[in-house]
C-alpha cells in the first residue's frame, strides 16, 4: 500500500485496460497515490506541478516528480519511492553552520554554492512543464516505460499541457487513465473508510449543535455558524486538517441570504465535511416550529423512497437499478414525473464532494464491497419545501452499513 493506493487492485485495473503504468498529475490524484501534499505549485491546477508513476509491475516502486521546494519531505515520507525533482519559483538555501566569522550574508551563499547547482541557474515564475516533464521521462526510463502505453489523468489536463507532454515523451502512448483512477478511487482502503466516517462524525456534531440552540429570527449565516461551531468543537484536537461546506435552504421558497427565519420555515441541511482532504456528505431536513401537513407528507415521501432505495444499494447490483428502485418508489407514491439525474454517489477526495461512480439511470457500475456510497433523496418543491435525505454508507459484503446515527426524521427546531 503506498498512500491510499491498492497496488494489486491497480495492477489489475491496468491490466484489463491495456495499461504498463498510470501517470497523475491532479493534485488530489497526487495525494491518492502518495498522501502527501503536492505542494504549493499544485495551487495553479496545471499539469507539470508533480508528477505520479504507478507502474503496472508490482515490482517496481512507485516515482515521484516534485517540486524541490517540497523534494525532501516526500522522500521522507516515501522513501522507497523514486523522487525527482523540478525547480519552482521558491528560493530556498541550507545555513552553512560550519563556517565562523562569515557573515550571515556569506554562509547563506556559502549554502546556494553547496547545493550543487549551475552558475546560470535561474528560476521560472511559477514551474515549467517541460522542466517537469523531462524529470518524468527520466524516471520512466529508469523503469523500463519509456515506449509503454500510459493512462494520464485527462479529465484534469488541459489541451496546451497534453501537448507539450506528448512532445517530450514521444515514444510513448498517452491514453485516458481516468476510468482507471476513478474505479481504482471507488474502492476505499481502511483508512480511507476512518476519514470519510470521521467527517459525518464531526458533520452530525455541527448538526446537533444546529438543532438545539437554532431559534427562530436567525439568518442562514447564523445557523451556518451554530454548524460550524459544533464541528469545531468536536475536532479539537484532531491533528488533521478540518473543513466543511454548507448547503442550506431556508424557508418554503429560498430566501436571501438576510432573511431571517419565522415560524414554519423549512429548512435542508446538506452539509459536507472534509477531513484529512476527504470530503463526507449528508443531508437532513429540519421545521421551525411544526410542519404543514403537506411537508409532513413530502418528507415521508422521500423516507419511504430512500428505505426502498436503500433495500437495493447491495453488492452485485448496478447502481442504475438502484436509481430505477427509488425512482418506482417515487411514482408509487404519486410522483411519476419527477426526475433526479442522480440518487446519489461516491465520496473521497476530489474538488467537490461528489464523484464518481453515480447512482445513475445509465449506470451499470455494479456495486462492489469497499465502496462509500452517499445515498440520497432530494425533493425540492419550490413554495412548499425543500428537502433532501442523506446518509453515507460503507458497502460490506452483507450489504450497506450506514456511517451515521442521526434519525432521518423531520425535525423541530427553534
Amino acid at each position: 500500500m503506498t498512500g491510499f493506493v491498492d497496488r494489486l487492485r491497480a495492477t489489475q485495473l491496468m491490466e484489463r485496460a491495456g495499461l504498463q503504468a498510470l501517470v497523475l498529475c491532479a493534485p488530489e490524484a497526487f495525494h491518492y497515490a502518495t498522501g502527501a501534499w503536492i505542494g504549493p505549485a499544485g495551487l495553479f491546477r496545471r499539469a507539470g506541478a508533480g508528477f505520479v508513476i504507478i507502474p503496472a509491475r508490482q515490482d517496481l516502486p512507485i516515482g515521484v516528480v516534485v517540486a524541490d521546494f517540497n523534494a525532501a519531505q516526500l522522500q521522507a515520507a516515501l522513501p522507497d519511492a523514486v523522487v525527482r525533482s523540478h525547480p519552482i519559483w521558491i528560493e530556498t538555501a541550507t545555513l552553512n553552520v560550519s563556517t565562523t566569522g562569515d557573515t550571515l550574508a556569506q554562509r547563506v551563499e556559502a549554502g546556494l554554492a553547496s547545493s550543487g547547482r549551475s552558475p546560470d541557474f535561474s528560476r521560472p515564475a511559477t514551474f515549467d512543464l517541460a522542466s517537469s516533464a523531462r524529470e518524468l521521462k527520466q524516471v520512466l526510463t529508469g523503469f523500463g516505460l519509456d515506449r509503454a502505453t500510459i493512462g494520464v489523468d485527462l479529465d484534469f489536463i488541459a489541451v496546451a499541457d497534453f501537448s507539450v507532454l506528448q512532445a517530450m515523451l514521444p515514444y510513448c502512448s498517452m491514453v485516458d487513465g481516468s476510468e482507471v483512477l476513478d474505479r481504482l478511487r471507488a474502492v476505499k482502503s481502511q483508512r480511507e473508510i476512518e476519514l470519510l466516517q470521521q467527517g459525518i462524525i464531526l458533520s452530525e456534531a455541527g448538526l446537533d449543535r444546529l438543532q438545539v440552540d437554532a431559534m427562530a429570527g436567525m439568518r442562514q449565516a447564523d445557523l451556518v455558524a451554530l454548524y460550524r461551531d459544533g464541528v469545531a468543537s468536536a475536532a479539537a484536537g484532531l491533528s488533521l486538517p478540518v473543513a466543511t461546506a454548507e448547503y442550506m435552504t431556508l424557508g418554503a421558497r429560498a430566501k436571501g441570504a438576510d432573511a431571517r427565519a419565522m415560524p414554519g420555515d423549512p429548512l435542508k441541511c446538506d452539509m459536507v465535511c472534509t477531513v484529512g482532504g476527504y470530503a463526507s456528505d449528508m443531508s437532513r431536513n429540519f421545521i421551525f416550529g411544526s410542519p404543514s401537513a403537506e411537508q409532513a407528507e413530502l418528507h415521508a415521501v422521500a423516507e419511504q423512497a430512500f428505505e426502498d432505495g436503500l433495500a437495493a444499494l447491495v453488492p452485485g447490483a448496478s447502481l442504475g437499478h438502484v436509481h430505477r428502485v427509488a425512482s418506482d418508489s417515487l411514482a408509487r407514491q404519486g410522483l411519476r414525473s419527477y426526475r433526479r439525474g442522480h440518487f446519489g454517489h461516491g465520496v473521497g477526495q476530489s474538488v467537490f464532494s461528489e464523484q464518481w461512480p453515480f447512482i445513475a439511470a445509465d449506470s451499470d457500475v455494479v456495486i462492489e464491497a469497499g465502496m462509500v456510497l452517499a445515498f440520497e433523496i432530494p425533493l425540492y418543491i419550490d413554495g412548499l419545501a425543500s428537502f433532501n435525505l442523506e446518509d453515507q454508507f460503507l458497502i460490506t459484503p452483507d450489504g450497506p452499513v450506514a456511517m451515521n446515527r442521526l434519525p432521518r426524521r423531520l425535525e423541530a427546531i427553534g
